[in-house]
């Protein structure tokens, strides 16, 4: 982060070499990844690895492992979920504010910002063909993931199966993620486990009956030490139902404004509307491109192919692609409607890592939570699926359709960072408009 080269210990780091940070120091850590995190998924978790195992010391590489897991059963960016939870477990309910915030605060500039050039420069002919070939970059992008995750991920029949079904309810059912996800979930359980069950009982039934093995201890987080609980206040402090009452206040003074200006109705609106979104966003931003297109043309917000904007310039900004919900909140209601969809479509992702995930972290291993898994992986890939032909119709000529296929072949065969990509696609649509494609 200073700039200067650092090496990286030549043994993993113990539980007794591990320097936790104070908050502080973890929120400019949180920031630094947030300004570096472009290309999503992989490459952001990558950086967190380097700074928070290698350069930082905070984590071993157990409990790493274990971050990175708890993540990804959570919706939302996984990246984010992950500095959420070492927040939590560093200075609790604040440390995982602070971890979260300073992670997306970059990207929600950077979005807020381009979102005011797009509107007042969107209409100009290099700027659309520009975000032409970014739109077609992200379609590529979206098809090499889901490439990577149909070889890597779905090995069993009944996960294809479970995929398709995923695509065609979401394509053709509108179903939102959140439903697909659960179904998937409660199929993976029924199958996974009843398959399991179904051969200990035929192999029991040819043995000798023997008493059940005695379940090992659940390893609770930071390999065996408790989380982080916030201290008690001092005497003499005013108690905690103070600050609250005083902030119930501000928020019933801030609600009458908004309500004196006649706009509540739309905000809340928009606010419920990405609340739901976030909710189901189980994979990630892309996994829940087709819902919200639906929601977004249902409720007259945005046309297709600036729905199609919205989702190159979340990938294009750092930080999780479900910023595009500040740019949509952004062009449908000025600065207000970004942070009403800002808040909306993260509430629910962070409000699980920080309720959830401790409990989580100690039961990821049971048997059930792998099947569930199991289930969730294929609906994920048929929710990215979706959001591939999604975007594909909003693609314009022989050009995009060109680069979106390049893209998803080379990042299907080479580890390029997506940001690269769209770069490239940007340029490569200005040279296929010269050449008339």
């Amino acid at each position: 982060m200073d700039g200067h080269a650092i090496s990286l210990p030549a043994q993993p780091v113990t539980a007794s070499q591990r320097n936790r940070p104070n908050l502080t120091e973890f929120f400019r850590g949180s920031l630094f990844l947030g300004v570096v995190g472009f290309g999503g998924g992989l490459s952001v978790l990558a950086n967190i690895h380097s700074l928070a195992v290698s350069r930082r010391r905070w984590l071993t590489e157990r409990e790493f492992t274990n971050t990175v897991t708890v993540s990804q059963m959570l919706p939302g960016g996984a990246a984010a979920n992950a500095l959420a939870y070492m927040g939590l477990r560093f200075g609790g309910l604040k440390g995982a504010v602070l971890g979260y915030v300073g992670f997306v605060l970059p990207g929600w500039i950077a979005v807020m910002a381009l979102a005011f050039l797009y509107v007042h420069y969107g209409t100009n002919p290099n700027a659309e063909t520009l975000l032409g070939g970014f739109n077609a970059a992200v379609v590529g992008i979206i098809g090499a993931i889901t490439l990577k995750m149909a070889k890597s991920a779905v090995a069993r029949l009944w996960q294809m199966g479970l995929a398709a079904g995923a695509l065609l309810f979401s394509v053709v059912g509108d179903a939102a993620p959140g439903e697909i996800a659960l179904l998937s979930i409660g199929v993976g359980l029924a199958i996974d486990l009843g398959t399991k069950r179904a051969r200990l009982f035929a192999i029991e039934r040819r043995r000798v009956p023997r008493p059940p093995p005695k379940e090992p201890p659940v390893v609770l987080p930071e390999e065996g030490a408790t989380l982080a609980t916030t201290p008690k206040p001092p005497e003499g402090k005013p108690p905690a139902e103070v600050r609250v009452a005083t902030w119930t206040v501000l928020a019933v003074l801030v609600g009458l404004v908004i309500h004196e200006t006649g706009i509540d109705r739309e905000l809340l609106r928009i606010g419920l509307s990405f609340f739901r979104t976030g909710l189901g966003a189980y994979g990630g931003g892309f996994a829940i491109i087709p819902h919200l297109k639906q929601v977004v043309a249902r409720q007259g917000w945005l046309t297709d192919r600036q729905f199609a904007d919205a989702v190159a310039i979340g990938k294009l900004t750092p930080g999780p692609v479900l910023l595009l919900g500040t740019f949509i909140g952004y062009l449908q209601h000025g600065w207000l409607g970004a942070v009403v969809a800002t808040i909306g479509i993260f509430s629910a992702p962070f409000a699980l890592v920080a309720f959830a995930g401790t409990w989580l972290d100690r039961i990821r291993s049971r048997r059930p939570v792998r099947a569930a898994l199991r289930g969730l992986t294929p609906a994920v890939l048929g929710l990215m699926a979706a959001a591939m032909l999604s975007l594909g119709d909003t693609l314009n000529g022989q050009g995009e359709i060109a680069i979106a296929v390049a893209v998803a072949l080379t990042l299907s065969r080479f580890e390029i960072n997506p940001a690269v990509m769209l770069a490239i696609g940007g340029l490569a649509r200005f040279g296929f408009k010269f050449m008339g494609l």
